[in-house]
């Protein structure tokens, strides 16, 4: 008997170490933080690739995380690439096992952030419609493409020109 209550406290934990290691939240990719150093994401991603993009002369500012196999996990962008001990501005989430508390991963809708969050502004770029969410201080990149607008079109975008059902692009979590 002791055995299986045993197991069953190990697994337990188990799961709530594993869902929290894919847990967006304000101030939070899974376990990657403002403070985060480039050490620890080589510890914490040590059985998959990061791939480090300079910025000029060698300087690092973007760390592309990816999982085994090449699929695009997320990229972790530093505040300032030049300094040897940088702070982490934001990471962009690309990969669907990556969910808010609410339940919201790249494959969820546009009707699925209306649902679960407040949207304070909603802002056009060249390609994407990017949807702020200050409960998070986070944004929802939404392509334009799946919108039916028209790319390079800056002009401004209502909630009720999002269709329902368009998909999310990225999830950015800004650490400022």
């Amino acid at each position: 008997m002791k055995k299986i209550l045993f197991i069953i406290i190990a697994f337990t934990f188990l799961q709530c170490n594993n869902q929290n290691s894919a847990l967006i939240k304000k101030g939070k990719v899974g376990e990657i933080t403002k403070t985060t150093t480039e050490q620890e994401l080589e510890k914490i991603y040590k059985n998959d690739s990061i791939v480090k993009i300079p910025e000029g002369e060698d300087f690092v500012n973007e760390y592309a995380i990816y999982k085994k196999g090449g699929k695009h996990l997320l990229s972790v962008f530093t505040k300032f690439p030049r300094d040897t001990i940088s702070i982490n501005e934001r990471v962009q989430v690309y990969s669907p096992m990556y969910e808010t508390e609410k339940g919201i991963s790249i494959s969820s809708t546009f009707s699925d952030i209306i649902e679960n969050y407040s949207i304070n502004k909603i802002d056009p770029t060249f390609t994407t419609a990017i949807v702020y969410i200050d409960e998070l201080n986070g944004t929802f990149a939404l392509d334009k493409k799946d919108l039916g607008l028209d790319e390079f079109d800056l002009n401004k975008i209502s909630k009720d020109q999002i269709p329902d059902l368009a998909g999310i692009k990225y999830i950015t979590i800004w650490f400022e």
